[in-house]
C-alpha cells in the first residue's frame, strides 16, 4: 500500500503494546484498501502529520476528501520569528540611573 501507510501502521504499533494495536491497524488498512493507492497514501500522510491514529480520523479524512488538500506548512516556532519586544544588543538591560536631586 506504500511507505506512508506503512509508516502510519508502525507509528500506531509504537504507541502502545503491539497486540493491543493490531485490531486498529487491521481496521485502518482494511478501510484504506477500498481506495486507490494514491488516496490511501495521502490519507496516511495527513494522519501522520496531525498525529491522528484513530480509525474514525482516517475514515473522516477520506469521507471529507481532505486527502486531496495539501498539507499545511509547518508553523514557524515563536522563538524563530523576529521578536516584537526585543532589545537591541547594544542597549543595556539595566540602564544607569541619573543622579537624583534630593533638595
Amino acid at each position: 500500500m506504500g511507505e506512508d501507510v506503512e509508516r502510519l501502521a508502525k507509528k500506531i504499533f509504537d504507541s502502545d503494546d503491539v497486540l493491543l494495536q493490531l485490531r486498529r491497524v487491521q481496521a485502518i488498512v482494511t478501510h484504506l484498501e477500498g481506495f486507490p493507492v494514491a488516496r490511501a497514501q495521502n490519507a496516511a500522510r495527513r494522519a501522520l502529520h496531525f498525529d491522528s491514529f484513530e480509525y474514525r480520523a482516517i475514515k473522516s479524512i477520506l469521507a471529507k476528501g481532505l486527502d486531496y488538500e495539501p498539507l499545511p506548512e509547518e508553523p514557524a516556532r515563536a522563538w524563530a520569528k523576529k521578536s516584537r519586544y526585543s532589545r537591541a544588543p547594544s542597549t543595556s538591560l539595566f540602564p544607569e540611573e541619573e543622579p537624583h536631586d534630593n533638595h
